[in-house]
């Protein structure tokens, strides 16, 4: 069967970006030169898909139109079934058949994982840093959520737990609210993931306000990475989109995500054969134990959080949080009274910050000589040590 693979590009109104997809789908033809490769742009390029798909009926038995795009969303959804429609109408014997998709994909994790190691280097303490990834947003749910998890994938392999998507249009939250949330939690540094194809206006966009934020926060180090360029790494993935797309490749589970089968950064040494056996044994014998599990003890009538995030931590907030607990215990409350640690809790500069829930009452500026006052007036006594009451959450039934 004579078959032809059309590749689809979005289309720029910037020539460089156009040039770069050109670029790419010349190294995917050297890399697969069995295939007979053709490509179209969706629109503001052309030549465009409508045209392409045309021109290749006439000498083709099969077409397989496969997507450059990162994500799901309304021109993979929408604008490619419309066209393949519009030709199977006028070619009914034609077999037409439609890839997925970049997508979720591990050799694009990876990819970022190695991009991101060489930027940070060695000397850089990851958990100190914020992972910023910025997507271009979407009116489609599916594309945004499918970037949220792919930014949790990448900073997961990483070991950064603190990371913050965000887009540059249509979607929420934009850019300049990340760079705001971002500022407020005081990292050491931010790490920019420009979730992008090519360079283009967007990236230009992306880089100057990451430069902007740079400048007004200096004590913030920033850095930043690369959006993709013409590389082997989005061959890789487009073939396994175009196999599974004719059949020759089928994934019968999401692997993709899962740690027990895909090596993903520092989550590798739960893969494979015994380890994943072992792994999941291990995770069935706990659930069983857990199963009968009758709870003798009170159920907690309080939680106090306490801030011990850099800036409340600089005023003696773990301090504060070690004397509570030896406050409640010596009255032999801290059984039903717990007093548990937090990150950020969105007070910076008037801390120490201290919340008392199911009360929902917020102290500021809580320093160790207010504690054995906050223990016996408000966590023993149930009244508001009012002096250093920050707020009151409004009840609602």
């Amino acid at each position: 069967m004579r078959s032809t693979t059309v590749i689809v590009g979005h289309g720029s109104r910037d020539a460089e970006a156009n040039a770069a997809f050109v670029r790419w789908v010349e190294l995917y033809q050297r890399l697969y030169p069995r295939r007979r490769v053709r490509y179209a742009f969706l629109e503001l390029e052309p030549p465009y898909l409508g045209e392409v798909l045309r021109e290749v009926a006439e000498e083709s038995e099969e077409i397989v139109v496969a997507p450059l795009c990162l994500l799901p969303a309304a021109h993979v959804k929408n604008d490619i079934p419309l066209a393949l429609s519009a030709l199977q109408r006028d070619a009914p014997s034609l077999r037409l058949l439609s890839a997925q998709p970049l997508g979720i994909h591990e050799s694009l994790v990876q990819y970022w994982v190695e991009q991101a190691a060489t930027v940070l280097g060695d000397d850089v303490e990851r958990r100190d840093w914020v992972l910023l990834c910025v997507g271009r947003g979407s009116s489609d749910v599916d594309a945004n959520s499918s970037f949220y998890k792919i930014a949790r994938l990448i900073a997961e392999a990483l070991g950064m737990p603190s990371m913050m998507p965000a887009f540059v249009g249509i979607t929420w939250p934009s850019l300049e609210e990340a760079f705001e949330l971002v500022a407020r939690q005081r990292p050491k540094g931010v790490l920019l993931l420009p979730y992008f194809l090519f360079a283009g206006t967007l990236v230009r966009r992306v880089e100057s306000q990451f430069a902007a934020f740079a400048q007004r926060y200096p004590w913030i180090e920033a850095r930043h990475l690369k959006p993709f360029g013409p590389d082997e790494v989005l061959s890789r993935v487009m073939e396994d989109r175009i196999l599974e797309a004719t059949g020759d490749q089928k994934l019968a589970l999401p692997c993709v995500s899962c740690s027990y089968r895909v090596p993903l950064g520092r989550l590798q040494e739960q893969v494979g054969g015994l380890k994943s056996l072992l792994w999941s044994m291990r995770h069935q014998f706990t659930h069983q134990q857990a199963m009968p599990h009758d709870h003798a003890h009170a159920p907690v009538q309080k939680h106090v959080l306490v801030c011990t995030n850099r800036d409340c931590a600089n005023k003696g907030s773990v301090a504060v949080a070690l004397n509570l607990q030896k406050g409640l215990r010596q009255a032999g409350r801290h059984r039903d009274i717990k007093v548990t640690r937090t990150s950020c809790l969105g007070r910076c500069g008037e801390g120490p910050t201290v919340a008392v829930y199911p009360d929902g009452i917020w102290y500021r500026e809580l320093g160790p000589e207010s504690v054995q006052a906050l223990v016996e007036q408000h966590l023993l006594g149930d009244r508001l040590l009012a002096s250093k009451v920050d707020s009151i959450m409004e009840c609602r039934s």
